[in-house]
């Protein structure tokens, strides 16, 4: 690998350059090469600079553009569990650009996206609707009309995804999505709008 110099002492080969002493002498000086003087140099006469303004910077050239790193980052937060296949199958409808694995890997990360343990959250209450429920129910019903019932749904979330994908420092959440389930046991009920008439599921 190829040593990297800074540009302090790339400033202080044009300093003793000038100063007059010979390219060898500078090289023993700052024990570098002769050959890295000489480079240095032939920049700084060309540019009056001692870094190439061409030069293109080192690393791997990216191959998701940034508006197509903006969509992965979107879908990986809508999408928190999904399996790095499935984002690039995603990705590719998308943007119709297929991508490997590796590759969408490194621009996971280069998002500042990790890999972590999932955190299950039911989806959130709408408080408006939860109070207009319950004014209509005071409104249209009557207490003797009405049975309750509780544990009226069940969590469906798929076991085998037990880890997903957010930014770092962040939990990975999925909002889980419920279901009715099969109700075992219903009570007696009568014709409305006679008494227990009116059955009430908590959570639906």
């Amino acid at each position: 690998m190829a040593r990297t110099f800074s540009e302090d002492l790339k400033w202080r080969i044009i300093y003793l350059h000038h100063d007059g002493y010979s390219r060898i002498k500078i090289g023993i000086l700052l024990h570098i090469s002769k050959r890295t003087v000489d480079n240095i140099l032939q920049i700084y006469v060309q540019w009056r600079t001692v870094v190439n303004p061409w030069q293109k910077p080192p690393g791997r050239h990216k191959i998701l553009i940034q508006n197509e790193m903006k969509i992965l980052r979107e879908l990986v937060k809508d999408k928190v569990d999904w399996y790095l296949d499935e984002l690039v199958g995603e990705l590719e409808q998308q943007t119709g650009k297929l991508v490997s694995i590796p590759t969408l890997w490194r621009s996971l990360v280069y998002c500042g996206i990790s890999r972590k343990k999932l955190h299950q959250a039911v989806y959130e209450q709408n408080e408006l609707l939860r109070s207009t429920f319950i004014a209509k129910v005071g409104r249209d019903y009557k207490p003797e009309q009405l049975i309750f019932m509780d544990e009226a749904f069940k969590d469906e979330r798929t076991l085998s995804r037990r880890y997903g994908y957010s930014l770092k420092n962040t939990f990975a959440i999925k909002k889980n999505a419920f279901s009715l389930q099969n109700i075992i046991a219903v009570p007696q009920m009568n014709s409305y709008p006679g008494e227990q008439s009116v059955l009430v599921l908590d959570n639906a």
